[in-house]
């Protein structure tokens, strides 16, 4: 983590604010830091001072930083904050293979693995996806797995019943959740309202500076937040589009 952004003494000026936004739970005020024009050699703005960004980058930027901000709320809420809910197993035993099965219903928004998949690697890059998927507490944790369970046949009316070669049970692939998944949601509150500045370095590159809590504006006092709930990230442009290159919560 780079020095606590200090405040310059020339006017900070910040543009492109966008209103407060809701997504789902989430709130995000986004603001972009302008840099300051070729020639000011003030020490105390971060970044790449010889990068001028566009609007049109600095729009673009924002708009993926608002979108991946608010999806990487939501595997957080999967991955640390919450979990799916789960089918305890019979007498409260704790399951054989280490897996409980998510429940499943006409609400579930995630019912495969494949979803869950689709849904991290549409935020973070193949690296840092691969940590959330199989590394989320840095002791190869996979919180959801593919799970197989026996469940009771079924089979056409037609068929006979007292057929004793059809099997009783056939086995199923489901979507399982790790028995040693234990939900931290400490920060869940925070990370719901937050702030975020959002500083191009590239036309492919961008630095985000999340404030946890929010009531962060071009007005604030940069230097007086604690680190405590200061969150900084990579963002960087794939040929699949934008895409956070950490995990952090």
């Amino acid at each position: 983590m780079s020095d606590t952004e200090k405040k310059s003494k020339a006017p900070l000026i910040i543009t492109i604010v966008i209103a407060v936004l809701a997504v789902s739970a989430l709130v995000i005020l986004l603001f972009v830091l302008k840099k300051p024009a070729e020639g000011n050699n003030s020490s105390e703005n971060s970044g790449n001072i010889s990068f001028q960004p566009t609007q049109e980058l600095n729009l673009e930027c924002t708009y993926a930083a608002h979108d991946l901000v608010a999806q990487s709320y939501e595997v957080m809420r999967l991955f640390v904050f919450d979990g799916l809910a789960y089918e305890t197993e019979p007498y409260g035993n704790e399951p054989e293979d280490g897996l409980y099965t998510v429940t499943v219903d006409a609400t579930s928004k995630y019912t495969k693995l494949e979803e869950i998949e689709e849904l991290v690697k549409s935020v973070y890059t193949d690296e840092a996806a691969e940590k959330v998927l199989h590394d989320i507490d840095g002791n190869g944790l996979s919180v959801y797995q593919k799970r197989k369970v026996l469940v009771e046949a079924e089979y056409d009316d037609s068929e006979q019943e007292s057929d004793e070669s059809r099997p009783m049970y056939v086995e199923e692939e489901v979507l399982g959740i790790s028995a040693s998944f234990k939900p931290d949601n400490s920060k869940k509150s925070l990370w719901a309202s937050s702030s975020v500045r959002v500083e191009p370095t590239s036309e492919t590159t961008c630095d985000l500076t999340v404030y946890l809590g929010g009531g962060v504006n071009d007005s604030t006092d940069l230097s007086a937040i604690s680190e405590d709930v200061i969150v900084r990230l990579g963002m960087i442009k794939t040929e699949n589009g934008w895409r956070l290159t950490d995990f952090a919560c």
